[in-house]
């Protein structure tokens, strides 16, 4: 579960700015939208929804995210001086050329975990990563780049053998994470947290993923179907046919054998989801489609459907989520959202324009955050707690589409 992230001098961002999941009392008001946590006293939040302007920013906040879990899966790729494909604020000379940071507070495994890391194209200046296995602060390592243009680090008791950890240290290159790389010379201690990032993290909401638990999984089909069903969607049955994809691109084009060879290869253990919908036709017969006659609004739903269905196998994710209401009708948004917060132990960053849901019935007000961007392109990014509304008798929504809270359009 994350419980902050913060960022600092990334694309639109020039400021720290700091997104939190932690709740604020009072806690009667959709306790079903919290998250119990290991340490007492601190409530999450399962869901918060993100507003604001065309181009001022939102999405950059949830591409942070994914740059950072993205950094953490593929740092050890990266040859000597392959710079990272890292965006800084670039409308001030000074930001222009300075690092980048990002900081992370997470649980993982009931433990409170602490990342955070400093850097520009070429290289970590700093690199961090501590947590509170017995309620106190304890450092796990700790890797600074000195005045001398040398990397101190400063590796924790936990890491044992501490020798290897130090010989891997010496081995990392200024562009590679010593998390990332520690993980690829098999720390197990490590792998715990490299795993939060890489499967715990997630954008991954694909219609992929949704054909994958339909023809694996009974239970979930029937679950998938009653989800349809719910949001008035007239689909009876689904079938899902698994092939293997190498097979598919060479039964469809004209390859030599190498070419051939080489594409069973690469694809090894790759599929494709052949998926069939049924309607009932004029004589109570059940007539299949293919999965793209069906409307974009349908497959979207599809694929947002295993951000529900899945819960039932206890997994814990924090999904994040862009413009989460294109194609699909405000109330099944509402009604999706309404059915995450009950229903899953998830997390969900989303970025939406569905003004709909900027209300007391649907979301608590520290659920809702803004992103405004000022007049010298500067990004921020604030909760709709700043304002401090009243939960019996303003219209929030109201409130936002006249300004009260900016991160609106202006129009000269």
């Amino acid at each position: 579960m994350i419980i902050d992230f913060t960022i600092e001098n990334f694309l639109s961002f020039k400021e720290q700015q700091t997104l939190s999941f932690v709740a604020e009392p009072p806690y009667d008001i959709h306790p079903d939208h919290l998250l119990d946590t290991p340490e007492k006293g601190l409530k999450l939040l399962k869901t918060i929804v993100i507003y604001g302007a065309n181009a001022s920013g939102k999405s950059n906040f949830l591409s942070a995210i994914h740059f950072l879990k993205q950094l953490i899966i593929n740092s050890t790729e990266k040859k000597l001086d392959e710079p990272f494909e890292l965006i800084p604020f670039l409308l001030d000379k000074e930001q222009k050329n300075a690092p980048t940071s990002f900081e992370v507070n997470f649980f993982c495994a009931d433990i409170r975990y602490n990342y955070y890391l400093v850097l520009d194209k070429k290289k970590v200046f700093h690199e961090h990563l501590s947590y509170y296995p017995k309620k106190y602060k304890k450092n796990i390592f700790t890797r600074d780049l000195n005045e001398s243009g040398e990397y101190e680090y400063n590796i924790g008791t936990d890491l044992k053998p501490k020798r290897i950890y130090e010989d891997t240290a010496l081995k990392t290159l200024p562009n590679v994470l010593y998390l990332s790389k520690m993980v690829k010379e098999n720390s197990q201690f490590l792998k715990t947290i490299y795993d939060w990032f890489a499967n715990t993290l997630s954008e991954q909401f694909s219609l992929e993923d949704t054909a994958k638990s339909i023809h694996s999984d009974n239970q979930f089909k029937e679950n998938f179907l009653k989800f349809l069903k719910d949001q008035d969607i007239d689909i009876l049955d689904i079938s899902v046919d698994k092939g293997s994809l190498a097979e598919q691109i060479i039964k469809n084009n004209d390859f030599t054998p190498e070419v051939q060879e080489r594409i069973i290869e690469d694809l090894k253990n790759r599929y494709y989801y052949d998926i069939k919908t049924f309607h009932k036709n004029s004589d109570n017969e059940l007539e299949p489609f293919d999965l793209e006659l069906e409307s974009q609004g349908t497959r979207k739903l599809f694929a947002l459907s295993s951000l529900l269905l899945n819960n039932y196998k206890k997994f814990e994710k924090t999904f994040y989520v862009d413009e989460l209401s294109s194609a699909l009708h405000p109330l099944l948004v509402k009604n999706f959202l309404k059915e995450f917060n009950r229903t899953t132990n998830n997390q969900l960053i989303c970025v939406t324009h569905d003004t709909h849901l900027i209300n007391q019935e649907c979301l608590r007000k520290d659920q809702i955050y803004f992103v405004e961007k000022d007049k010298s392109q500067v990004s921020s990014i604030y909760s709709l707690l700043e304002f401090n509304p009243r939960n019996d008798r303003e219209n929030w929504e109201l409130r936002y589409l006249t300004g009260r809270y900016g991160a609106t359009p202006f129009f000269g």
